[in-house]
């Protein structure tokens, strides 16, 4: 039950993410971070589609070698997306004003 949980949340937090990262290009002063926090939103949400499409439905079944890189590949960008997402807020944080 947990597991699906979290199947369905991770791509909901992916467009929170870039609902905001969209709403923080509206205003110049924030423009930067805005950016940094879209695209790394969608480097997230789509590991996490990919996630929930491809790779995760085979949770149960027999694991290969190619599942697992498929596995692995679908974290790191997913990690990737949301080390971009810090990094706007980061930019954001460290803006003078």
């Amino acid at each position: 039950m947990i597991a699906n949980a979290a199947l369905v949340v991770r791509p909901l937090v992916a467009l929170v993410f870039l609902a905001a990262g969209l709403l923080m290009l509206r205003t110049p002063a924030t423009r930067a971070g805005g950016w940094l926090i879209a695209i790394g939103a969608v480097l997230f949400g789509g590991a996490e589609a990919y996630g929930v499409i491809t790779v995760r439905p085979f949770v149960g079944g027999p694991y290969d070698e190619h599942w697992q890189e498929q596995l692995a590949a679908m974290e790191a960008f997913s990690t990737l997306g949301l080390l971009v997402c810090a990094a706007g807020l980061l930019a954001l944080a460290r803006r003078p004003g």
